[in-house]
């Protein structure tokens, strides 16, 4: 099979404008600018108020829990003991959610770098573990102007490494505890050696310019793939966090699906918050064909920089409920400056599987 995301040209929509009047920008078409949106609270901007507590590489107080558990079923997790010591809705002021940058991450290809690429690993069968549900109503009025993704977010946190102020992208899947959010595992862990990004950690869905129209929720577990904690490779860039709020985030938002398996070329519908696209305060989404990425990964042409990492491969997305089965994450960019494609780990029932059924039915 060749590889041909480097030539493809893949649209990419802004999400914020009417359904009537949304455009096509092209790859290398211009970005438009944020709208101010509001939310219950009144109008926000990015100019938001003044921030007493200071900017986002501020680090705050590490959550208190038990230590990073890897369990036999091949997930490592990070539970947290009792509720957050700081409040992350209020440590996430306008200014420091304007001051968060993306969570680069880049990758190079065996097709990259001109070396040979292994024979493809025959395919799994397809295993559906979760269907999606729509939002409720009033969730829906408030976005039915709006061509995006309901359960898409932005997830925000202080870097466990750096002390930065990041974010990355993310969306909600359906289970039966009613609380799981899948991301990219180097959104929620740094890999061997390093730790959970726990400090300050926050998911908004529908995040937009600097509103929160259905409020934020912390976590209760973040959980990665333990072959993500032991080599950091990319075929296991994947991972869950249960997040905790006033209400569950599926009876706020609803939820996708989430399939495993299959093959490796399909049409997805990738949804992010790109930092090279209106400065990562607004959706936007890549749609195209993937392909094989070589050592458990699959690629899309897509010219997207960091941020989107997380965000969610939609296999058969419906724009009318703004849900869609979650089947791959954003993982990587080819290169932080001059971006051409994405990748996602191949979502595979032994990895993202196993994750699935080991968290669905926690309720912390």
């Amino acid at each position: 099979m060749s590889h041909s995301p480097f030539h493809r040209s893949v649209a990419s929509r802004l999400l914020i404008l009417s359904a009537l009047v949304l455009p096509l920008l092209y790859a290398t078409g211009a970005t438009a600018a944020p709208t101010r949106t509001t939310d219950r609270a009144g109008t926000i901007d990015r100019a938001g108020t003044a921030d007493p507590a200071g900017t986002a590489g501020t680090a705050g107080p590490a959550a208190t829990g038990v230590p990073a558990t890897v369990d036999a079923d091949g997930t490592a997790r990070f539970t947290r003991a009792a509720g957050p010591a700081t409040d992350p809705a209020r440590y996430w002021t306008a200014r420091r959610l304007a001051a968060a940058t993306p969570l680069d991450e880049t990758a190079k290809t065996a097709a990259a770098t001109g070396g040979a690429r292994t024979p493809l690993p025959r395919p799994d069968a397809v295993v559906r573990y979760a269907t999606g549900e729509a939002a409720p109503a009033a969730a829906a009025r408030r976005a039915v102007q709006l061509n995006e993704s309901i359960t898409v977010g932005k997830i925000f946190f202080t870097n466990s490494t750096t002390g930065a102020g990041n974010y990355c992208s993310a969306s909600v899947v359906n289970s039966a505890a009613r609380n799981m959010v899948f991301t990219a595992a180097h959104c929620l862990h740094d890999g061997p050696g390093r730790t959970w990004h726990t400090a300050n950690w926050m998911f908004v869905p529908s995040y937009r310019d600097g509103a929160r129209p259905y409020g934020s929720w912390s976590w209760s577990t973040l959980a990665v793939p333990s072959g993500w904690v032991s080599t950091r490779e990319r075929q296991y860039d994947v991972g869950v966090a249960l997040v905790i709020g006033s209400r569950s985030v599926v009876d706020a938002v609803g939820a996708n699906g989430l399939l495993t398996g299959g093959g490796r070329t399909y049409h997805y519908d990738i949804f992010g918050y790109p930092g090279n696209r209106s400065g990562g305060e607004v959706q936007w989404v890549c749609s195209g064909t993937s392909s094989d990425g070589g050592s458990n990964r699959i690629e899309m042409g897509c010219p997207w920089g960091g941020g989107a990492s997380g965000g969610p491969w939609y296999y058969r997305y419906d724009n009318s409920t703004r849900i869609g089965d979650v089947h791959g994450v954003t993982s990587y960019t080819n290169d932080r400056d001059n971006p051409s494609y994405i990748g996602s780990p191949y979502f595979s029932d032994a990895v993202v599987g196993t994750l699935y059924r080991t968290y669905a039915n926690r309720t912390w």
